[in-house]
């Protein structure tokens, strides 16, 4: 006769022919808790197998279908639902009082706790002091919050999923939800952060006289994976040695001078499609033995998704951009290729491309005036013109009034460098229209 050993319990007790493991409890009086009454409706009966899995019967459909809600692993079972042909040792999950509040909280949509690898970033501001110590609360928050704003769409656009922010810092995870190619999709998207950040160090510059930098860590490995929390503040979430490993991976960019390293592991599964900038060996706090970190510098994107999308000729690659149909409602849409955002406008039924920021001061031209008689584009913050055809400079602003509202703000010596600065024309791109789509072209 089979029996099973209940923990945290200590009991032994045998099961008689065509009982469910619930069904042996409560005939030998263990207070094992049952909200539905054991109709495989609930998860109150929850337990994990520590010995004998290989004994327990086949899920019914009724567990099956609620251990996918909760993204069970296969040593969870459901009293209720389970029978046994052979000895087996189980630990019961909700015991008390303060077990069912928890599980009646989340009910039976909450994802209980399971281990999976998954990709975890750690970002940090390199020299936030410095450059917020004559700023107002207001202006580093802002800062702050357009920093945020760019790092979390880098993150979010390669299928990642922001877990906090700590400080001046962020953490990410990418596979959370089950994403293919996590670990290349974290690196992408920190190549695209960096690329964020020195896309915004220019405005830093004129607006503030400073600037800051990113450093930024990753690892691959496995976590715990779950609804953690309570009340409105439980969320999907990742806990354990990953976490803290991504954490040092990062803070090492302090002692090396880089921006983004990556661990081994990540190394180890994506090695095909990296570009190593250098490596090195290092001991990180609270690490056992050297590691090796990468610094990367890019990342070989699929060929066959290369092919489709490009164009190669003698002097011109030509990259595919929007479908010609969306810009009978967008008539200015601002596009990434090659890292690059280019702004393209439509004006009467022809195109033009031009690298979307103004060089007066490296602000969006999205949403800028044209004039078509003088075939000029206005950046709409400064009112700075440019030839939409040809890029040139048909008026640099005069500065006298932006230097005003700065020097209400104590910076007049920055508003008297960006008053001087060279007057830059916009980059401009071949452009065509092919099999119902815009292709922009670079020249080789």
């Amino acid at each position: 006769m089979s029996k099973i050993n209940f923990l945290p319990d200590k009991k032994v007790f045998e099961v008689e022919s065509g009982e469910t493991i619930l069904q042996t409890a409560i005939r030998n009086d263990i207070p094992y808790i049952n909200a539905c009454g054991g109709e495989g409706k609930c998860t109150t009966c929850r337990l994990i197998v520590l010995e004998g899995i290989d004994y327990c019967s086949d899920q019914t459909e009724e567990e099956k279908q609620l251990k996918q809600k909760v993204h069970a692993s296969d040593e969870f079972r459901l009293a209720c639902q389970t029978k046994v042909n052979g000895d087996i040792t189980v630990r019961r999950l909700v015991l008390n009082k303060e077990d069912i509040e928890s599980v009646s909280e989340s009910g039976i949509s909450g994802r209980l706790g399971e281990t999976k690898k998954i990709a975890i970033l750690f970002s940090d501001i390199r020299g936030f002091t410095p450059f917020s110590e004559r700023l107002t609360p207001y202006d580093v928050v802002f800062i702050l919050n357009r920093y945020f704003t760019r790092m979390v769409k880098s993150v979010e656009e390669n299928q990642g999923t922001v877990d906090n922010y700590i400080g001046d810092g962020m953490v990410a995870i990418f596979g959370l939800y089950g994403e293919k190619d996590a670990a290349k999709s974290a690196v992408k998207a920190a190549l695209n952060m960096c690329d964020e950040m020195d896309d915004m160090k220019p405005y830093l510059k004129t607006m503030y006289g400073k600037d800051f930098d990113i450093g930024i860590g990753i690892h691959w490995g496995e976590a715990v994976v779950g609804d953690i929390g309570a009340g409105k503040s439980k969320r999907l979430t990742a806990i354990g040695d990953s976490m803290n490993f991504a954490s040092r991976v990062e803070s090492a960019n302090k002692q090396f001078g880089s921006r983004l390293l990556i661990s081994e592991e990540v190394h180890e599964e994506i090695k095909d499609v990296l570009i190593v900038k250098d490596f090195m060996r290092t001991n990180l706090p609270g690490i056992d033995g050297r590691v090796t970190l990468y610094e990367i510098e890019d990342i070989n994107f699929n060929s066959q998704e290369i092919i489709k999308n490009q164009i190669i000729e003698e002097s011109i690659t030509w990259n595919k951009g929007p479908e010609l149909v969306t810009f009978d409602e967008m008539p200015q849409q601002v596009v990434k290729i090659k890292r690059e955002d280019i702004l393209i406008v439509k004006i009467e039924q022809k195109f033009y491309a031009l690298n979307d920021k103004c060089p007066h001061a490296y602000l969006s031209l999205l949403g800028s005036d044209i004039d078509i008689k003088n075939e000029t584009i206005a950046c709409r913050w400064h009112k700075s013109q440019f030839c939409y055809k040809t890029g040139e400079v048909r008026e640099w602003i005069k500065m006298s009034n932006f230097q005003k509202i700065l020097g209400k703000i104590g910076l007049n010596a920055e508003a008297k460098e960006v008053s001087q600065m060279e007057q830059l024309p916009i980059d401009v791109y071949s452009i065509k229209e092919q099999e119902g789509y815009i292709w922009i072209g670079f020249n080789n």
